[in-house]
């Protein structure tokens, strides 16, 4: 079950701790890793760490059987925080089996309450996720799950808890690290867009227009000189970023952007 009370850190070592060891790890090999010694007469609590194994595990990140947990790692350069927005979008997208059957949730509030309609800022997300049909249809979400699906995605670099809301804007370096994934080091945007960036993190709005949070950080890292945003004469493919008709996007070196 993906809305368990984790925070994101621990999400990231305990998924590492298990991809990396050479054999299938028991459950009490990671609590001995990642729970403080117990004093006498005291119990540290396993919670943290068994919600995020399930959260992992519901990520379809790792899988358990009778040997003990191992990483599934279809894509080993992939850096965390893309590899598990991938994962969560494609449970959205129904391309994979949710363990439970609120899991495809996870990523459907950041498409339908930020993408599509281009709201930057919510201050109640429990409310407004609440009134989503298939939220609704799953006997709605708690505020503690919600709080905690901020968390997680402030983790991965989707937006920020400001005060008691949310403001979506995707980070600068997760769109630099999801580029650079991308197998091209340019081409059109509507390729980048629609065939790469789409499987990781939903981009577009109901308009069918570029949402702001993925417009912002794209004009930083052109302003920053890490990428190129321009014009493509004689291209059929579609324009973005307004009365700009900007078609094509470039990965720049160091050295270009010097």
């Amino acid at each position: 079950m993906l809305f368990r009370t984790v925070y994101g850190p621990e999400l990231e070592a305990i998924y590492h701790f298990i991809v990396e060891a050479d054999a299938p790890l028991s459950r009490r090999a990671i609590h001995a890793a990642f729970i403080p010694q117990h004093t006498e007469g005291e119990s540290a609590s396993t919670q943290n760490v068994d919600d995020a194994l399930l959260f992992l595990e519901s990520a379809r990140l790792i899988e358990a059987n009778g040997s003990g947990y191992r990483g599934l790692d279809s894509a080993a350069n992939e850096p965390f925080q893309a590899k598990t927005l991938r994962q969560l979008r494609q449970l959205e997208m129904g391309l994979i089996e949710p363990v439970q059957p609120i899991d495809p949730l996870y990523m459907l509030i950041l498409t339908e309450l930020f993408i599509r309609p281009n709201q930057l800022f919510i201050e109640d997300v429990h409310r407004e996720a609440n009134k989503l049909r298939r939220v609704a249809d799953a006997g709605g979400l708690s505020r503690e799950k919600l709080q905690t699906w901020k968390r997680v995605m402030e983790f991965l670099g989707v937006g920020q808890r400001v005060l008691s809301g949310f403001r979506c804007a995707y980070s600068p370096p997760l769109l630099l690290a999801i580029l650079d994934q991308w197998p091209q080091s340019e081409g059109p945007l509507q390729l980048f867009f629609e065939e790469h960036l789409d499987h990781i993190l939903p981009f577009q709005t109901e308009n069918g227009d570029l949402a702001h949070a993925v417009k912002s950080p794209l004009d930083y890292l052109a302003d920053q000189g890490l990428i190129s945003l321009t014009p493509l004469q004689d291209s059929p493919n579609k324009p973005y970023f307004g009365e700009r008709c900007l078609k094509r996007i470039a990965r720049l070196e160091v050295t270009d952007a010097v």
